[in-house]
């Protein structure tokens, strides 16, 4: 077990971050944020303000883990996980790992450091998000590329998600699925590859489209619960930030500033009020309001290097 101390940084100073997300333009809004340039406030804080359930999950793709933060406690998970990337937290608090080091997707019941269940998966998991009725669709990095899919019960996909461009498909970075069981996911498609998030109507193949050009990532991605989507990207040169589009693709106006740097993955909290967002340079996560931007906090330890995934589990 490790022990982390987290620093909190004064409210104004401008959240930075890393990932790998395409810079896009898009049409003219107002983005909310504060000013940077902040003095640093070197408090020691606990991670959860809100409720003593609640649990923030941080995959340490460096060292191998998955670091959990909670109200007065802190445990770390290490059994089975290899290179950690994209983590999920379903409705029954059980945490997914997108675990590419191994080609699988490990699920850990809540307050387990061993996995109750491991799904196969040799095309390097890289992101992994839960529907309402428990199928599992897994973002692939590597060799058959799309999202591979998981019906409750089965440890091995049926069926895939391919994204197609002129008779070609691509590969996906990151996963995430609607209230309506619509699945989006970001990554490169085409002969030529490019920056894209595409969309599954209903999670079927025949239902494939690609969203409109002012929402190509190859960041992180959340479906909102009035089905909206959250992606980060740059908005102009060394100007990142969280945008929300609906889920054709079209910017809706909101968006919140994360700074100099770009946001990687990201996360809600249970009203989803607030987003977390790894911020892989940096080694630390950064937590905004939504979608005034106000900021809350952002916490680090010296122990973590190169944060890749993050999930929250409310504790409801």
């Amino acid at each position: 077990m490790k022990n982390l101390s987290f620093v909190l940084l004064a409210a104004g100073m401008a959240a930075c971050g890393g990932g790998s997300a395409t810079t896009s333009t898009i049409p003219a809004q107002p983005i909310a944020g504060q000013s940077e340039g902040a003095a640093r406030d070197t408090r020691l804080v606990d991670v959860s303000d809100h409720a003593e359930e609640r649990l923030i999950y941080v995959s340490d793709h460096a060292n191998n883990l998955i670091d959990v933060f909670g109200r007065g406690k802190l445990r770390t998970i290490t059994s089975g996980v290899s290179k950690p990337v994209g983590l999920f937290v379903d409705a029954l608090h059980n945490l997914w790992v997108a675990n590419p080091g191994a080609n699988d997707v490990l699920v850990f019941r809540r307050g387990s450091k061993t996995p109750s269940e491991t799904l196969e998966d040799s095309n390097q998991p890289n992101d992994v998000a839960v529907c309402h009725d428990g199928t599992a669709f897994v973002a692939d990095s590597l060799n058959l590329g799309g999202v591979a899919v998981y019906p409750p019960g089965h440890t091995a996909p049926t069926r895939r998600l391919e994204a197609q461009r002129s008779g070609q498909g691509g590969i996906e970075f990151y996963v995430a699925c609607d209230n309506a069981g619509n699945v989006f996911a970001t990554g490169m498609i085409g002969a030529s590859p490019f920056a894209a998030t595409v969309g599954w109507r209903h999670a079927r193949e025949s239902g494939y489209y690609l969203l409109k050009p002012a929402a190509s990532s190859e960041g992180g991605i959340k479906a909102t619960a009035d089905r909206r989507l959250l992606i980060p990207m740059n908005t102009g040169p060394s100007q990142g930030a969280i945008v929300e589009f609906t889920e054709g693709g079209k910017p809706t106006g909101r968006a919140i500033r994360t700074g100099s740097d770009l946001w990687g993955d990201i996360a809600l909290n249970g009203n989803q009020s607030d987003i977390y967002g790894v911020v892989t340079a940096k080694d630390v996560v950064a937590v905004r309001k939504f979608p005034g931007g106000g900021f809350v906090r952002e916490f680090t330890s010296g122990n973590l290097a190169q944060p890749e995934g993050i999930a929250v589990d409310p504790g409801d």
